[in-house]
């Protein structure tokens, strides 16, 4: 086929069929008459059975997605905010909203939660609502809380969104939901609602930003209500590889939660989308295994696996997974530093039990370890050198360096993970995790496969494509 000679119209055709197949995918996201009907019927319960319970000074506020008419389809979620004075005390003020929450819920399903701090979640005819003490805010310079930033997005946003905008904004939810990378949660480190929303005012629509998210790099910075001088932003927000400035908060990073890892496959998705629209890229399911086909793939890698089993500690979600993030990441340290080579690991947990795997080139270690010393005028170093290796099998000299070659404390992985959690203090484990691995149990990669959760787990880890 000849090329078309005016740019312009190639890429009017393009775009024409683009819209072509995200127009229908706009439509099955959008949430339905009977959908947003039943949401207003509870938030409309709800308001009134906190009327009853707060002073006429306190406002009631929705904020967040329904508010902004940006939530996904299936979504029910409210979050309703207890607005009172600044002039309150912080304690008193979420003292009192609390005590409100709980007693206009009366006869409701509902738990407490923690966040930046407590809030009530109350359950009503399947939908979940979150009732948030905040204080009444103008502007972020009179922030009394985390929390209160909340109804200044609202209102930000709802300026600048129309109705198709806010179609492209649950393109990229779903977008990113599709490659793992959607939401704010430490288990996740990926992209907020609030961000997909930012992000899509910034760029003008779906397929602009998209089209932007192809040429990120590592750190990259955004400042949609222009508060940094450029070039500046990446100064005030350092170490991170994402940036994009709250535009309520000039010193808050709304991308501060999103991984170098979730950056990365935002950016090959983004790629692979703009070559090859398709709608899987918006409704991809997770695929579980067969234990049969777990087992082949398992067996035809030719790695060998040790995974150790636990329970959960008692901790809210956004503390549980950074522990058991960082107790992963300290066995591999310490494994990799006993010369194991670690092909790969993995955790999980479903706030029930935790699982952490490992993944190796090899088995076993031989039973000798070879370590290079100082140079040999070195004086002090040697002697001192010479002194931790007294018991070696053989010491001699390599060029300018004393060598010792000793016996391996622990050949398997197990082994020295074992002799470590006999003085787990040194070994970098958060303290819910070192009481947790007293009841640990461990296993390897096939284990994963009787039970339907974990197989998911394995499926996750031994078959990922982009």
């Amino acid at each position: 086929m000849q090329a078309d000679a005016n740019p312009s119209r190639a890429g009017s055709h393009l775009d024409a069929n683009l819209e072509r197949l995200l127009d229908p995918i706009r439509h099955e996201l959008r949430p339905g008459a009977q959908e947003r009907a039943k949401l207003e019927q509870v938030e409309n319960e709800i308001k009134s059975r906190l009327r009853k319970t707060v002073p006429a000074d306190v406002e009631i506020g929705l904020v967040g997605s329904t508010a902004k008419g940006t939530a996904l389809r299936g979504n029910h979620e409210l979050d309703i905010f207890i607005l009172m004075p600044k002039s309150w005390p912080l304690e008193e003020m979420q003292a009192k909203g609390l005590a409100w929450a709980k007693k206009a819920m009366r006869g409701v399903k509902t738990e407490l939660n923690y966040a930046q701090h407590p809030y009530l979640k109350a359950y009503i005819d399947g939908v979940k609502a979150d009732l948030v003490p905040s204080y009444k805010l103008a502007n972020f310079e009179h922030l009394g809380s985390a929390v209160d930033r909340s109804q200044l997005h609202t209102i930000w946003v709802n300026a600048r969104l129309n109705d198709e905008g806010r179609d492209d904004v649950r393109l990229l939810k779903a977008f990113f939901k599709a490659q793992g990378v959607y939401g704010a949660q430490t288990r996740v480190e990926g992209f907020s609602g609030y961000l997909c929303e930012l992000l899509i005012i910034n760029y003008g629509g779906f397929a602009s930003c998209l089209r932007a998210m192809q040429a990120w790099k590592m750190p990259h910075a955004l400042d949609p209500a222009h508060h940094h001088p450029e070039g500046a932003i990446l100064k005030h927000f350092p170490n991170t590889p994402l940036v994009v400035v709250d535009p309520v908060d000039s010193n808050r990073n709304v991308a501060a939660v999103v991984s170098r890892t979730s950056m990365a496959r935002a950016i090959l998705a983004a790629r692979s989308f703009m070559e090859n629209p398709h709608r899987s890229f918006f409704f991809k399911e997770k695929e579980v295994h067969s234990p049969a086909k777990l087992r082949q793939i398992i067996r035809e890698r030719g790695t060998h696996t040790l995974v150790l089993f636990m329970p959960a500690p008692p901790l809210v979600e956004d503390v549980l997974w950074p522990q058991l993030r960082k107790s992963a990441q300290s066995m591999v340290g310490l494994l990799e530093r006993a010369e194991f080579r670690v092909f790969g690991h993995y955790f999980w947990s479903d706030n029930e039990r935790a699982v952490i795997l490992f993944e190796f080139m090899d088995k076993e270690l031989p039973a000798v370890r070879r370590a290079a010393g100082p140079q040999v005028w070195l004086e002090k170093d040697v002697n001192a050198f010479l002194a931790r290796h007294k018991k070696a099998h053989n010491l001699h000299v390599e060029h300018e360096r004393v060598v010792a070659v000793a016996r391996r404390e622990c050949r398997t992985p197990k082994e020295l993970l074992e002799n470590a959690m006999k003085k787990p203090q040194k070994t970098g484990i958060p303290a819910p995790f070192v009481r947790a691995m007293k009841k640990r149990k461990w296993g390897v990669a096939t284990d994963l496969l009787a039970d339907e959760g974990l197989r998911e787990v394995a499926s996750d880890y031994f078959s990922r494509r982009l």
